[in-house]
């Protein structure tokens, strides 16, 4: 389970290393200063620069937070874990599972990179890469000019304010935002409903168990492996061929075709073919086609 230790701000990081370096590793899973990529301008550009999340706040994962909680007793009052005493003992408080999922979802290896934001005509985001995507629906407060985002996330019981730098198609390109954006112009199919409440962790759980295993077992375009299609442009002629792969990616499958004398693997975009439903397709297709099994 994910906890929270409250240092001095502007000490996190050096907490951070004195528990990395001293405190038995078999007690925690990990220990890290959650940072965000903030964006400032120079001459009407965006700029990246790395900040703390939490001024103050450290987060460290562990099974057994009253050993983490004794080694800590090793800084004096610089840091403590946070805990509420009770008759029955000491109750260290963590995040509530949603809460957690809701991290996990936006941090990669403790930080927080920017979101890509497109506006349409009307002055709403379209468009949305990166961590905001999944909380788009959260946004209290948008300033484009300044490249922000204020989100309200609950924590530890308590309502508190989040900041997502912005990044925008005038901003200098970012690799990892430009491949998305191109895998999703290549896609036109949707990745599945993003459940509607953007804190239930378990349907975020199955969502994204969903993602793993999509187009792996379901049909795709309403296509399938295995399905007897006929190009559509005439190239071809009307001789059915089978499909033998998806490529949601792509808006495209690959087909099996007999082309100077032998079976060659050809992609077609899948505005260029539809499934054949005469049941002698599969006949027709035996002519020439040898299977693999």
């Amino acid at each position: 389970m994910w906890y929270v230790i409250q240092t001095i701000s502007g000490k996190e990081h050096e907490v951070c290393l004195w528990i990395n370096t001293y405190v038995d590793k078999d007690s925690y899973t990990r220990c890290f200063v959650p940072l965000y990529e903030d964006v400032w301008r120079k001459e009407g550009i965006g700029h990246i620069s790395i900040k703390r999340l939490f001024a103050g706040y450290i987060f460290i994962e562990t099974d057994t937070p009253d050993k983490v909680y004794e080694e800590l007793k090793g800084l004096s009052k610089m840091s403590v874990l946070l805990s509420i005493e009770k008759k029955t003992g000491r109750e260290f408080l963590c995040l509530h599972k949603e809460e957690e999922v809701f991290f996990d979802t936006i941090l990669s290896d403790g930080l927080m990179k920017v979101s890509y934001i497109h506006m349409n005509k009307q002055g709403k985001p379209d468009i949305v890469i990166g961590p905001l995507q999944s909380y788009k629906d959260n946004i209290v407060r948008l300033d484009i000019p300044h490249r922000r985002a204020i989100v309200n996330i609950p924590m530890l019981g308590e309502e508190k304010r989040l900041k997502f730098g912005l990044w925008l198609d005038i901003d200098p390109k970012i690799s990892w935002i430009e491949e998305e954006k191109n895998n999703r112009r290549n896609d036109s199919t949707a990745i599945g409903n993003r459940p509607d409440n953007p804190w239930d962790w378990k349907a975020w759980k199955q969502h994204n168990k969903d993602k793993k295993k999509l187009y792996i077992d379901k049909d795709v375009f309403g296509y399938r492996v295995g399905d007897y299609i006929i190009n559509t442009t005439g190239i071809y002629g009307d001789t059915p061929m089978e499909i033998t792969k998806l490529h949601p990616e792509k808006n495209s499958v690959t087909v099996n075709a007999l082309l100077f004398g032998s079976m060659t693997e050809i992609m077609m975009g899948i505005n260029e073919i539809e499934v054949v439903n005469d049941s002698s397709a599969s006949e027709n297709c035996g002519r020439f086609y040898v299977s693999k099994d």
